[in-house]
């Protein structure tokens, strides 16, 4: 495999050397592997998720202990359209036309009124299908189920932004996959969801159907100490310098945000010249600057309002109490029962999340932009 021209990576997934620490992640989802048992793996976006998913299916490959499947629900907004994306997954993985188990997928999947092709930009074999109502979307489910049962090799497949099933129009989402999961005990599961209260509630509720079903593993950001060795070692190989104090503003500025850390060490990187105070905040003002566009069309989706509130918010960083006097007055906000109806539709939409008993902006990147206009 070719050596990516700057090893700060900014999207999918490399090897091993372009992948920071999570040591502790990778023996959690390891036992959680061996003893067979379902994983929930939650986050913000932007931290990491995915990649360590990755990761972790790079070594089940490569020491041939399994055979994994990722799929991604993001924008899905149905049961087929899941079902879609779950079919792709595994006819892209087993569906070698050369291969015998390859040929039994793409058999049994013809059964079910699929057609099978290739994609035109990638090769890889793709599954199309029809009109799907929901009894054939639980008798593809189980048809891909009794395929995977047969397979040598244990299989993990990993489903990222899980809690999307919760928005689908059938109320019913939860419990099919909730039944498949009980139906083939021997597929392993990974969970993973950027909705953090949603994903907790999905698992630990009692009256939802994946109650006391996986354990459950809240993802923080990557230790310091970890990521600056990491960093560093790569700007010294380039013959490149970049200082601890600087290390540290770039943290702070990313608030730990493991992708907006890779973007800007990515762009510092790319300059290959020594990283000083200047250089750092002409990258920062110009990777705030190319979001721009983007940012400014969230002001059509919000009140004036709740625009407000979402700037308040993030001029402050972090809040511990939104509807105080102190912050009311400092940000011309008005009445508190006001703020407080604002911040449940901020919440909701996720443009501000909730930890650690205060309340700050989601997207760090989005935060910064409002610090500067």
């Amino acid at each position: 495999m070719r050596a990516p021209s700057n090893p700060f990576i900014l999207s999918g997934y490399h090897s091993p050397a372009y992948f920071c620490n999570r040591q502790m992640e990778l023996a959690w989802l390891e036992e959680q592997f061996r003893n067979e048992r379902n994983a929930v793996l939650y986050a913000y976006r932007r931290m990491g998720k995915t990649a360590l998913i990755k990761h972790f299916f790079y070594h089940l490959e490569k020491e041939k202990r399994a055979k994994t499947v990722f799929l991604d629900l993001l924008g899905t907004s149905s049961m087929p359209e899941a079902n879609k994306k779950l079919a792709n997954a595994i006819v892209q993985k087993f569906g070698n036309i050369n291969d015998g188990i390859g040929k039994k997928m793409l058999a049994m999947l013809s059964s079910l009124g699929a057609t099978i092709g290739l994609d035109p930009i990638s090769g890889a074999p793709q599954v199309t299908f029809g009109l799907v109502q929901p009894t054939e979307v639980e008798r593809s489910m189980e048809a891909i189920g009794s395929f995977l049962k047969e397979t040598k090799q244990p299989v993990v497949i990993a489903i990222d932004e899980f809690q999307q099933i919760t928005e689908y129009a059938t109320q019913k989402a939860e419990a099919v996959f909730r039944s498949w999961t009980q139906e083939f005990p021997m597929i392993r599961f990974i969970f993973s969801g950027s909705h953090r209260q949603m994903m907790q509630t999905m698992f630990t509720d009692q009256n939802r159907p994946f109650y006391n079903s996986a354990q459950l593993w809240s993802l923080e950001p990557i230790g310091k100490m970890d990521y600056a060795t990491f960093i560093r070692a790569f700007f010294k190989k380039a013959n490149l310098e970049i200082s601890e104090p600087l290390l540290d503003k770039i943290f702070e500025w990313c608030r730990m945000q493991t992708y907006y850390v890779q973007l800007i060490c990515n762009k510092l990187y790319g300059r290959r010249q020594t990283v000083n105070d200047e250089l750092l905040l002409e990258v920062q003002q110009e990777t705030v600057q190319q979001e721009a566009p983007l940012f400014s069309t969230y002001q059509h989706l919000l009140t004036d309002f709740q625009w407000r509130t979402l700037k308040a918010i993030a001029l402050h960083e972090t809040v511990q109490s939104p509807t105080s006097q102190e912050f009311l007055a400092k940000y011309k906000l008005g009445a508190a029962s006001s703020v407080s109806t604002a911040l449940k539709l901020l919440v909701k939409k996720e443009f501000v999340v909730y930890q650690n008993d205060h309340y700050r902006l989601h997207d760090t990147l989005l935060m910064r932009w409002f610090q500067q206009i």
